[in-house]
C-alpha cells in the first residue's frame, strides 16, 4: 500500500485486525488454497516535497506513472491526490480536498480529472434540520464538513483552469437518489466548465483508449 508518511500505522493495524482471521482461513482450506504468504500487506511511505505544488513519483513500471501531490484536507495531513500517466493518456484523481491549488498546477492538461463534490447548500438544509434526527452529531458534523471538501462549482472552475476534457464528480456529499436532484447538485458547475461533468455512480467504468483521444463511460452494475 503507497502512501504519505503514516500509511504504515494503518497498514500495521490491518494486519493486525486481520490476523487471526489469516490463520483460520488458512486451517480451514489448507495453505493450497489459501497460502500463508498471501495474507497482509506492506507498506510503501513517500515523503512529500516541500514545495505545496511540488510532486513526486511513488511509481513508474511498464510505462505507467504514478505521481502524488499535496492537497488540502486540513486538519487532516498529509493528504494527497494523484495524477495517472499511460501512454499519452492521464488520469488525476483529487482524493478528498477543499479546493486547493496544488491540485490546480498538476490536473493541468489531463484527461479526466475525478474530483470529489460537497454541494454547500444541500448540507446546509441537512444542518438547519439537523435537530429533527435522533443523531446529535448531525447538527455539528454538518457545519464541519464543507470545509474540507469542494463544491461542485469550485470543482469545475478547476477544471476550466487546468484545462482538463472531462470532470467526474465523485463521492458525493449528500448521496444522490434521483436525476433530478442530481441536476440541484450540479448547481453552477455547468457555468464554470465548458467540457463534458458525469456524476460517479458505483460500477462506473472510464476507459482512455491508447493512441486516441476517445473518453469511453460505461456502467458495469447495468
Amino acid at each position: 500500500m503507497f502512501g504519505p508518511t503514516g500509511v504504515e500505522q494503518v497498514v500495521q493495524g490491518f494486519n493486525d485486525a486481520y490476523a487471526l482471521d489469516a490463520g483460520y482461513r488458512v486451517a480451514h482450506h489448507g495453505a493450497v488454497t489459501a497460502p500463508p504468504t498471501g495474507a497482509g500487506g506492506v507498506a510503501r511511505p513517500f515523503e512529500m516535497p516541500a514545495d505545496p505544488n511540488g510532486s513526486v513519483v511513488v511509481l513508474e513500471r511498464d510505462g505507467v506513472r504514478i505521481t502524488a501531490f499535496a492537497v488540502d484536507r486540513r486538519p487532516v495531513a498529509p493528504a494527497v491526490g494523484y495524477r495517472i500517466d499511460y501512454r499519452g493518456r492521464s488520469v488525476v484523481i483529487s482524493g478528498d480536498t477543499a479546493s486547493s491549488e496544488s491540485l490546480l498546477h498538476n490536473a493541468a492538461g489531463a484527461d479526466v480529472l475525478i474530483h470529489e463534490a460537497l454541494n454547500p447548500a444541500m448540507v446546509r438544509l441537512i444542518n438547519e434540520e439537523a435537530g429533527l434526527a435522533a443523531a446529535p452529531s448531525l447538527g455539528r458534523v454538518t457545519h464541519d464538513i464543507p470545509s474540507y471538501h469542494t463544491s461542485p462549482g469550485d470543482a469545475a472552475r478547476i477544471a476550466a483552469a487546468a484545462r482538463v476534457r472531462h470532470l467526474v464528480l465523485y463521492h458525493l456529499i449528500p448521496p444522490l437518489e434521483s436525476a433530478l436532484v442530481k441536476r440541484m447538485f450540479l448547481g453552477s458547475a455547468p457555468g464554470h466548465f465548458d467540457g463534458p461533468i458525469t456524476i460517479g455512480e458505483d460500477g462506473m467504468l472510464i476507459s482512455l483508449p491508447a493512441g486516441t483521444q476517445q473518453i469511453e463511460i460505461t456502467n458495469l452494475l447495468r
